[in-house]
């Protein structure tokens, strides 16, 4: 991934004069704002399903911060694991014993269709709309109506850029100051300069975070088809928050966000800093000069610390002159993964892209940027259980490390750790590998038994990619394990070759033939 090619994608929404900014502190960028990092300011609602798989897919653009797992994959794993509390399952009793299942099967999601011409089973071709499982309601979402969303743990899904309510991170409880940006509507906002595009003068969230006329977003847009090209409208800030559909699914969540005990509008933000405290807003940082990220020192308009204009435009009054921290470890953010679905028992080499994976700090003996601080990579298992990773090499936006052998089949929530700061999450799938360890056919009979490991689950469909072939030719399953199969042939040839087809892969072995 080159250094600048978010800054080249996402240039074309913010039409301004970087010379001009940076000699007045005036001048920033027209709303909407260059985003690198999170979640641009959009609603994804009213989804189609090209619309999912617009950010959810391996081949997504690798300028999207946003998850990139191998669907296939990430699904099937999930099979004989516990069926969440309010999960949408297509079909939720797929054995037809009257009972609901706890598990996931394969039939869980796959529904089985007869072809009364060649009297098999095919599997219905709609499974594969993503809306089938995950519905929209309230605002028309799907991405904050989650068990996740409704316990507040937003850095599952955003990570960094974005704090915890009640993690314990730093808000604070003394009166706003002249300096306190306020969500929107200061009325001390500095008019000493001129006003954004929108009409938001500095220490507004707004001043930055807005659309370009200070209006309503452009709902109904596909992703592909908007103004940022690849991702979406931007919206309102309002209209962003309002859009998760948290209230509408629970009024009582409306508090989240706006605490009616406060005592003036200039202590609304004290309910932002729930979720957007100073721990993640001051090291939301971007490079854009391409040699890494100094806090401070970049080119204004393009995150919180970039330069002292970006201080401004969140804190800025009549007549105060801001500083930026210049310093902390800015949040490291993937845009791309080389391989998002790995073999168990083999080291696996895998590449991310992105930025901020090392940036330099402010060393306090010599007042210099000479501190270098960098990323490992952790690995989170569905339990919980994280495992840290040393990468083998690494560069402010490139990481190449090692998958273990090691780590055991399953879904992996991957992200970039820099000091305290984890970065976005990705996932990561960690497949069984198939292995055959013996096959034998009973030659008067032509039953064959396979034993091994990592066969998965066996879906009877003539299109599930799960069979087993002798010398070709497909057998009659009578029996499937994750360590054995049983099947019927018309015989037993010799020299025959025996192949598995499971939904994690394929091996092959040479055929024993018994007498019985």
């Amino acid at each position: 991934m080159k250094k600048n090619s978010a800054i080249t994608s996402f240039s074309i929404v913010a039409a301004f004069t970087i010379g001009s900014a940076i000699s007045s502190m005036a001048a920033v960028p027209a709303p909407p704002v260059v985003q690198q990092q999170g979640i641009p300011d959009t609603v994804f609602n009213n989804l189609q399903e090209s619309d999912c798989r617009g950010c959810h897919n391996q081949a997504m653009s690798p300028d999207i911060p946003v998850d990139p797992t191998y669907l296939a994959s990430r699904h099937h794993l999930l099979v004989d694991t516990t069926i969440p509390a309010g999960s949408d399952v297509p079909n939720p009793d797929p054995d037809g014993d009257g009972v609901p299942n706890t598990v996931y099967k394969c039939q869980s999601c796959h529904t089985m269709v007869r072809n009364t011409n060649t009297f098999t089973n095919e599997l219905d071709p709609n499974f594969r709309d993503c809306l089938g499982c995950h519905q929209q309601t309230a605002e028309a979402t799907v991405h904050h109506l989650t068990a996740l969303a409704a316990a507040q743990n937003c850095q599952a899904c955003h990570g960094g850029v974005i704090d915890n309510p009640g993690d314990g991170h730093t808000i604070p409880t003394y009166q706003p100051s002249l300096v306190t940006p306020w969500p929107s509507g200061k009325v001390n906002g500095d008019d000493t300069v001129p006003a954004n595009s929108a009409g938001t003068f500095a220490g507004n969230c707004n001043f930055c975070h807005n659309t370009a006329d200070g209006q309503g977003g452009e709902p109904g847009l596909n992703l592909e088809s908007t103004q940022l090209g690849t991702i979406a409208a931007i919206y309102q800030n309002m209209e962003t928050h309002h859009g998760t559909g948290l209230a509408l699914a629970d009024s009582s969540r409306c508090s989240w966000c706006h605490d009616v005990s406060q005592p003036s509008p200039a202590h609304a933000i004290r309910a932002c800093e729930q979720c957007h405290g100073i721990s993640s807003l001051h090291n939301i940082t971007a490079d854009t000069d391409g040699n890494g990220v100094t806090p401070g020192a970049e080119l204004p308009g393009y995150s919180h610390t970039g330069a002292q204009a970006d201080c401004w435009g969140c804190h800025g009054n009549n007549g105060v002159i801001m500083s930026a921290p210049q310093s902390g470890p800015a949040i490291p953010s993937i845009a791309s993964v080389s391989d998002s679905s790995v073999t168990a028992g083999v080291d696996t080499a895998i590449t991310l892209g992105g930025m901020n994976f090392t940036n330099y700090i402010r060393n306090p003996w010599t007042g210099a940027f000479d501190m270098l601080v960098s990323s490992a990579v952790q690995l989170t298992d569905a339990a919980g259980n994280a495992t840290e990773l040393v990468p083998a090499s690494i560069t402010e936006d490139t990481i190449e490390v090692v998958i273990p052998a090691a780590m055991a089949a399953g879904n992996y929530s991957l992200t970039a750790k820099k000091g305290p700061k984890l970065g976005n999450p990705v996932n990561l799938s960690v497949t069984p590998r198939i292995s055959i360890d013996s096959a034998t056919c009973v030659r008067r009979t032509g039953k064959l038994t396979v034993t091994g490991s990592g066969f998965g689950a066996y879906l009877e469909a003539s299109d599930s990619g799960t069979n087993v072939t002798m010398n070709g030719k497909t057998g009659n399953v009578t029996s499937w394990t994750d360590t054995r199969i049983k099947a019927d042939f018309s015989g037993c040839s010799r020299r025959a070759t025996v192949t598995v087809n499971a939904v994690f892969g394929s091996a092959s072995k040479s055929v024993k033939r018994a007498r019985r």
